[in-house]
């Protein structure tokens, strides 16, 4: 585990030294504003990383979005995702970067936030994916109470709510729901251990799932999903209207649309563990009604510090 971080801490490093160099060598071409755009992001974009990390994680983003845009920002942490929506409301940051369902959240109390673009890994719908052995009797997490089960290092958020609210309506937070909650390194290794039977069931996003069925199709067959969330939307970057001026809006997300045109941008996505940022997609109002109607903050809490791992 050590090993990652500091593998990971050292790619950052690099992206930095060399967005460090591309911003300075836009600054030759175009005016960039002198008065940095303050960009909050929600906490739990970091869950999982050492605090100490936090800040090396944030640099490299803002550095590619001063060399894509022209536009000088400043990125912060800003607590949880109300928290944040009240600072993007009264002006304290001028964009905020947001997990889809905490977006929507937000928006219940803000409801003047508007989606600027979306962050995509892949897949504009996301979903949470129950998974077991293939010969396991369990139809959905009701049947899973007192089993083993495993969850893994940077498991999604959007899997953390959806197994937070069905363990939720079976009367427990997970860790209690559970005889044992696990941690694995990786979505792979949770996998893993679900095959070789040390655990009975784990979370994972489809991307992750796809990736284990192209990197170990042989294990991939001893498993299915018995249960699939609902439709939850892509994070997102968000904006109060009349805050920034058009022109900026416009330049910022022209640029960061074209993050994947660039070496640069895809080495920063794929640190993200993101493909590209898109455009706000026609339907993507209607998912955010539908899943904040499912999965309410109220009923659904971010997981406790005791299960950061």
């Amino acid at each position: 585990m050590a090993r990652r971080i500091v593998n990971r801490l050292a790619a950052m490093i690099f992206i930095s030294g060399f967005a460090f160099f591309v911003a300075h060598a836009s600054r030759a071409k175009e005016h960039i504003p002198s008065e940095a755009v303050r960009i909050g992001m929600v906490d739990t974009l970091f869950r999982d990383v050492p605090e100490s990390a936090v800040m090396s994680m944030m640099r490299p983003f803002a550095l590619l979005m001063e060399s894509q845009t022209g536009v000088s920002g400043q990125l912060v942490p800003a607590g949880d995702c109300e928290n944040l929506g009240q600072q993007l409301a009264e002006d304290k940051v001028q964009l905020a970067v947001f997990h889809g369902i905490e977006f929507a959240w937000a928006r219940q109390k803000f409801p003047e936030l508007r989606p600027l673009m979306i962050a995509v890994n892949k897949d504009r719908h996301l979903h949470a994916n129950l998974v077991t052995r293939r010969d396991s009797p369990a139809r959905s997490i009701g049947d899973l109470r007192g089993k083993a089960f495993s969850l893994a290092v940077g498991t999604r958020e959007h899997c953390r709510v959806f197994l937070q609210q069905h363990c939720g309506n079976c009367g427990h937070e997970p860790q209690k729901f559970f005889a044992k909650l696990a941690s694995a390194p990786s979505a792979e290794e949770a996998l893993d251990d679900v095959v070789d039977n040390l655990t009975q069931a784990t979370v994972v996003d489809s991307v992750a799932f796809e990736c284990y069925e192209r990197r170990k199709p042989g294990r991939f067959t001893k498993l299915k999903v018995v249960q699939q969330s609902e439709i939850f939307p892509a994070a997102v970057i968000a904006y109060k209207p009349g805050t920034l001026d058009e022109v900026t809006l416009q330049r910022f997300r022209e640029g960061m649309v074209g993050a994947s045109q660039t070496a640069l941008g895809r080495h920063l996505l794929t640190l993200w563990k993101l493909t590209a940022f898109e455009r706000v997609p026609d339907d993507y109002e209607q998912t955010l009604a539908d899943i904040v109607k499912l999965y309410p903050r109220s009923a659904t809490a971010s997981m406790s510090k005791d299960e950061k791992r």
